[in-house]
């Protein structure tokens, strides 16, 4: 420990910080120069063991102590010693100062131990934040973090203060329990969906955002997601996302502060920390289910046939790494000034459970600069989720057809199927077949009744459905509407 071999304990593992040069996952790849963190093995213990400290051993022969690595047993020994360990603990490496929690600003290199943080500039020499800055320092700035992102098509200002609001999320992620996950949309290619991410990460890394491919089977999903979190990447892309974006994995990596999961060959779970921006593109992105409510959208569109074909008089990656120090800079005053200035969080925005400590210090700031709230692209969210449009297309059809009846939902699929139904009872009858069809083609009246379970008691769209008592051991069903919706 005292040998300045900068080993550390992540939760069950020891690790060490290294620079990424090449791929190291199936489907996640990676620009060079990327600070990340590796898992210490036997070999590199054993190795490190032997640098730190002089070891003997008695040789037989000429009966004396004689040099010697260090035994490989030290080392199985010590790693097996989890819970014991008082290596210093590291939740990420980062090359771009920071915020704490406190509001303090991280700028000198080192391990910091109240952030359990190493930080590197990686030979880039950035402007020392303020220690106290005022609104004016934060007007001032803000002007520059504006101006660097003012050139993407975006649909409305609430996707401007979107964008903004990756930016600053990114350079402050290790201090935020949880954050959402930024969706970018576009109606082409060429938009400039990727150059966003990119330029985002560029601030926080100096490099691309690392890609994964959005994983067509959650367990595939899960173990990517876990491979990711271990290395400590401050912003992750999952690029190019073709169908509704969903999963209760994504959606606890977003507001939980940990997650677990069972590594690749090994039978004990690991518990990783989530201080990692998430970023999502898409032409046409949908986001579905619950992570719909832990999504911001920002919306980009050139208006043009052939949005590829632009030409620009400069390459905006390469301007993000020059102009990378004033900005990175900048966006922490902005936070800063806001915490300093003794601003209340409430008296600008209103709160966003799961994701209070984000709104305190990125989204705040933000409507305090005159942006627009960056929450305003839920309502977008809301009005394009396929499975929240279905619930309220089902349930206020549902009271056109039945009223405030008590129906089983046999009773409700026979009630569709007789002769002469009305136009109501005909499209109720085939948004029951998009979420309960059978082998047959017909409505199964199990699959309906999961589905009555599974939104039981959800206000949507002014109607409310709620289970009213049991006919033969079978749940009948009532939709009610609502006097306020």
């Amino acid at each position: 420990m005292e040998s300045g071999l900068q080993i550390y304990q992540r939760d069950a593992l020891l690790v060490r910080v290294v620079k990424r040069s090449v791929p190291t996952i199936r489907n996640y790849k990676r620009d060079t120069g990327v600070l990340g963190l590796v898992t210490v093995d036997t070999p590199y213990l054993t190795e490190s063991l032997t640098r730190a400290a002089v070891w003997e051993k008695f040789d037989g022969r000429s009966k004396e102590w004689v040099r010697t690595n260090a035994p490989e047993q030290a080392s199985v020994t010590l790693l097996a010693r989890s819970g014991h360990w008082k290596f210093p603990k590291l939740w990420g490496a980062r090359s771009a100062p920071t915020l704490r929690p406190d509001g303090t600003v991280l700028q000198d290199p080192g391990y910091d131990a109240a952030m359990q943080v190493f930080y590197d500039p990686c030979g880039v020499e950035y402007p020392r934040v303020p220690e106290r800055p005022t609104k004016a320092d934060a007007e001032r700035a803000f002007k520059v973090v504006y101006d660097a992102f003012d050139s993407f098509p975006y649909v409305g200002d609430a996707d401007r203060a979107v964008a903004l609001s990756f930016v600053l999320t990114a350079l402050v992620r290790r201090s935020l329990p949880s954050a959402p996950l930024g969706a970018i949309s576009a109606p082409m290619m060429g938009s400039g969906k990727t150059l966003l991410a990119d330029c985002i990460a560029i601030l926080t890394t100096g490099a691309s955002a690392p890609a994964m491919t959005f994983a067509e089977t959650d367990e595939e999903a899960k173990k990517t997601a876990l491979a990711v979190l271990m290395e400590g990447d401050p912003v992750v892309l999952i690029d190019n996302v073709e169908r509704p974006l969903e999963g209760d994995w994504l959606c606890s990596m977003l507001t939980s502060e940990l997650y677990k999961q069972r590594m690749l060959g090994r039978t004990e779970m690991v518990s990783v920390p989530t201080r990692t921006l998430i970023l999502a593109t898409g032409n046409h992105l949908t986001v579905a289910g619950d992570l719909r409510t832990r999504t911001l959208l920002c919306q980009l569109d050139p208006k043009l046939e052939h949005p590829e074909q632009r030409e620009f008089s400069y390459d905006l990656r390469e301007k993000m790494i020059r102009m990378r120090p004033a900005i990175v800079t900048a966006a922490l005053t902005v936070m800063s000034a806001f915490i300093c200035c003794g601003e209340s969080a409430r008296k600008h925005v209103p709160p966003w459970g799961r994701f209070e400590h984000w709104s305190d210090m990125v989204r705040a700031p933000l409507v305090w600069m005159d942006c627009e709230d960056p929450c305003f692209s839920l309502r977008t969210l809301e009005g394009e989720d396929p499975m929240r449009n279905e619930h309220m297309r089902l349930v206020a059809l549902w009271f056109k057809a039945f009223k405030d009846e008590v129906l089983t939902a046999r009773a409700a699929i026979d009630r569709l199927n007789r002769a002469s139904p009305t136009d109501d009872e005909v499209e109720l009858k085939q948004v029951m077949l998009d979420v309960a069809v059978d082998k047959l083609g017909g409505i199964s009246s199990k699959r309906l009744g999961k589905w009555l379970d599974r939104n039981k008691g959800g206000r949507i769209g002014g109607y409310l459905i709620e289970p009213v008592g049991h006919i033969n051991h079978v749940t009948k069903w009532q939709v009610t509407q609502l006097e306020t919706p």
